[in-house]
């Protein structure tokens, strides 16, 4: 901005003074035309002593000459410099007024030369000079002017510069110390978002980011917590149930009941990694899919049959209600780890006997898939959290009557990799509607 500042005063300086200068000798040039005008018309003695005499109490003095140079009449003293400049410059280009001497940063005066004609003829020269010191006198006020005026403008300037500058590094200043502490894992962050421009703006997203962060800090703690809760169990019963079954006096009959549940313990344990990895893999966006057109039914079909022997032991009823020909658009293997995991979730829960319904409807764009059971549902409140990784509705279900309380998390992950939604609701039993794309829509 001192820069500009400076450059801007300088082409104003300049053009000013410039602008000053041209004015002073372009009135001395009009100032000699005037005498010479009066003088083509009487070209006279009393009219020489007459403009003489005009002149005699200006500043300004005028010499008046005939066509060889000699003087007839001036308004001062004759100096060498008058006279050397006479010498130099008798006539002007085409018998026009010219400025015949404009340094005036180093010559004692600035001059002009006015032809006087006569019936087409020279008669003679009016000079007319001009002290140089009124144009340097000029220049100087104007230097000083401009000076005062500059030193202000950058006193201000700089006064405006830095107490912007300190409104604006102050809230830049602020938010960086609290990213530091966001990198150090601090997240009791809490910006101010009054301001009305972009570092409002910057402020409301690292509040929301400190807000993000302490949000993930927590699940991140919880689900280690759930984690390792959820790993304790079953490990305590592979450690207790093998201390049994090593014993010499365990009976065989017994050794092989406690061998049995160790053998089921092991699959649980199994199953709950291969389900946590997968759900690593879609955090890190490497669980890759491979969609293609395929028919609903027949991996429905694949899937409940998949499922036989969990639905011989609860003596269930499982009905389809899906349209022969219709297709959805997803990687096969993927559809039918949904829909088992969906189907085993309300084969479980749904009570004694349970009656499952799996309605498929076709809908303009989508395909929705209905999976509906006769138990006593869940409570409102808990709907929301139905699809959170290790969600529970009884804290302390046993390895008997619970599965690992991933399945409905790796439901939603890989319905919404498909670009799908899926969502549940109490409607005489837990009702979860699947909504897939169909061909081609993905």
């Amino acid at each position: 901005m001192t820069i500009i500042e400076f450059s801007l005063f300088f082409v104003l300086y300049t053009n000013i003074s410039n602008y000053q200068i041209d004015e002073v000798l372009d009135g001395l040039l009009s100032r000699g035309g005037s005498h010479r005008d009066v003088l083509e018309k009487k070209f006279d003695e009393a009219t020489l002593n007459h403009v003489a005499l005009m002149e005699s109490e200006a500043i300004t003095d005028v010499v008046i000459t005939d066509e060889q140079g000699n003087i007839l009449s001036s308004s001062s003293s004759i100096d060498s410099f008058h006279r050397e400049l006479i010498q130099e410059y008798r006539t002007s280009p085409k018998y026009k007024g010219i400025i015949v001497e404009e340094q005036w940063k180093t010559s004692p005066y600035v001059a002009t030369l006015s032809p006087i004609m006569i019936n087409g003829e020279l008669q003679g020269n009016v000079y007319m000079f001009s002290p140089s010191s009124i144009i340097r006198d000029l220049t100087t006020h104007l230097s000083r002017q401009f000076i005062f005026v500059m030193v202000l403008i950058l006193v201000v300037t700089m006064i405006v510069v830095f107490t912007l500058s300190k409104l604006v590094t102050k809230p830049l200043i602020r938010m960086k110390e609290e990213t530091e502490k966001l990198s150090n894992g601090e997240t009791n962050v809490e910006l101010s978002e009054h301001y009305n421009d972009e570092l409002g703006v910057l402020a409301r997203s690292i509040n929301r980011l400190a807000e993000d962060l302490e949000r993930m800090k927590q699940e991140r703690n919880d689900f280690l917590s759930s984690i390792a809760h959820e790993l304790r169990t079953p490990l305590t019963y592979l450690k207790g149930y093998a201390d049994i079954a090593s014993r010499e006096q365990t009976s065989e009959e017994n050794r092989r009941k406690y061998l049995e549940i160790i053998k089921e313990e092991t699959e649980s344990l199994t199953t709950m990694i291969q389900q946590l990895f997968q759900l690593a893999k879609m955090d890190e966006n490497t669980f890759a899919i491979q969609p293609e057109s395929c028919k609903v039914k027949p991996l429905i079909l694949d899937a409940k049959q998949k499922l036989y022997p969990l639905i011989k032991t609860h003596v269930a009823e499982v009905r389809i209600d899906c349209p022969e020909e219709l297709e959805v658009y997803a990687d096969p293997i993927r559809f039918k780890q949904v829909i088992m995991n969906l189907l085993d979730n309300a084969l479980r829960y749904s009570g004694r006997h349970p009656s499952v319904w799996i309605q498929v409807q076709k809908l303009h764009m989508k395909v929705l898939i209905t999976i509906r059971d006769e138990g006593p549902g869940v409570p409102e409140e808990s709907i929301p959290y139905l699809f959170d990784r290790l969600f529970r509705l009884d804290k302390s279900r046993s390895r008997n009557s619970g599965g690992t309380g991933l399945g409905l998390a790796i439901v939603k992950e890989i319905v919404e990799i498909h670009g799908g939604k899926v969502e549940a609701k109490n409607q005489n039993g837990l009702c979860i509607q699947v909504s897939w794309p169909k061909e081609g829509s993905l």
